[in-house]
């Protein structure tokens, strides 16, 4: 029993060292908006999420983001919500179900979960740290920040999709798929 838990344990770190490292990866997916960035960090808290709960998920997702509390808080802010949304959606849901079917179901509604949620925060958090009015922020809602995070979740589920077989197969915790 205690292997089992220390391998846990290593493992969770692994996913939150992954995470961690992958998260200063900024892409921009969204040329209206190329201040917008994708990073890989949530597709791997996503994996942590399915493979060992919301609560190792949540532990990943905010443990790899507490380096940038202190140079960017409120992007810190803005991309936790986001991932722990559908990282604690998903794992919800997937150890319900533990299926491929309720890993997509898991990681679709999280994943409209945490459009919602990133579309609420930006009419909250950005006007606190730039120049721009909540009525800038509304305005921008259909024509910039939804598509964005659509855009971002539709590249986690596919991403989580294709990667959670392998990642479970890894590490031994493989089950029956649907």
């Amino acid at each position: 029993m205690n292997a089992t838990r220390n391998r846990k344990l290593a493992l969770t770190a692994l996913f939150t060292a992954a995470s961690l490292v992958v998260s200063y990866i900024q892409v921009p997916i969204f040329p209206a908006a190329p201040w917008l960035h994708f990073d890989p960090s949530i597709v791997v808290c996503l994996l942590a999420g399915l493979a060992f709960g919301p609560k190792i998920g949540t532990a990943v997702t905010v443990i790899s983001w507490l380096p940038r509390v202190f140079y960017d808080p409120w992007g810190m802010l803005m991309a936790d919500i986001v991932a722990l949304s559908v990282t604690i959606i998903a794992g919800l849901i997937y150890s319900k179900r533990r299926t491929y079917a309720g890993a997509l179901v898991g990681m679709v509604v999280g994943a409209v979960v945490a459009v919602v949620l990133a579309c609420g925060a930006n009419l909250v958090i950005t006007p606190l740290y730039t120049a721009v009015s909540v009525q800038d922020v509304v305005a921008m809602i259909i024509p910039i920040l939804l598509p964005f995070n659509a855009l971002k979740m539709i590249i986690t589920v596919v991403a989580g999709a294709a990667l959670i077989k392998p990642v479970e197969n890894l590490m031994g915790t493989a089950r029956d798929a649907a």
